[in-house]
């Protein structure tokens, strides 16, 4: 795979903050709705989505940089195998389900339609 694979999109689209509204209390602090669900879970379809197999030393950025060539898609990567708790460390051997390069686009373009 190589990073020209994923189609031009804003890199600015990528960011996790772009999904999910930011709110703000009536003393400044801001949070996000997490809560909002979006679906996009694997389908099984060996079509557009690959196994990746995780290294020693793979962290959720890692991943999206050598799949995507992005830092900033760590997030879709959770999502699509449901992670909950990204802090936890990823095991050496685990398999992954990822989308393909090529349908990146296609999936951020759906997920932004849910949020609406």
């Amino acid at each position: 795979m190589k990073k020209t694979d994923i189609p031009e999109i804003n890199t600015s689209t990528f960011k996790f903050e772009n999904y999910f509204n930011i709110y703000e209390t009536s003393n400044g602090l801001r949070f996000f709705n997490l809560l909002k669900n979006i679906s996009i879970f694997p389908s099984g379809n060996s079509e557009v989505e690959q196994e990746y197999v995780a290294d020693g030393v793979d962290t959720w950025y890692s991943i999206s940089y050598k799949l995507y060539g992005t830092l900033n898609l760590w997030w879709l990567i959770c999502l699509y195998n449901e992670i909950t708790n990204p802090f936890k460390p990823i095991k050496s051997k685990d398999v992954l389900k990822v989308l393909k390069p090529e349908y990146v686009g296609l999936v951020l373009s759906e997920i932004q339609k849910q949020l609406k």
